[in-house]
């Protein structure tokens, strides 16, 4: 059961992407409730991956922003705190 439900929690992370009528805020807890639920299952997901995952699932309004992250930052070394810092600046 507990490999059935970790299967369906990455589909459910790998399909996740920013609603028009969502904020970053309100996307960023769906993020993270999927990555705690994951996590309560003892399966570990570094918080790289998660960043590249919003990066790539936001509107399109918002890729000025993740080109500037991306050519500035070092996305080894960028945190979701500091992620949602500078998307919540932007918005």
């Amino acid at each position: 059961m507990r490999k059935v439900r970790l299967q369906k929690l990455h589909g459910d992370f790998e399909k996740l992407h920013i609603l028009e009528s969502e904020n970053i805020s309100e996307y960023f807890t769906r993020v993270l409730v999927i990555y705690n639920q994951i996590k309560r299952y003892g399966e570990r997901m570094e918080e790289t991956r998660m960043v590249k995952k919003i990066l790539r699932s936001l509107q399109k309004k918002f890729y000025y922003m993740v080109v500037a992250i991306e050519e500035s930052q070092n996305m080894d070394f960028f945190s979701i705190q500091g992620l949602m810092g500078k998307l919540q600046e932007s918005q």
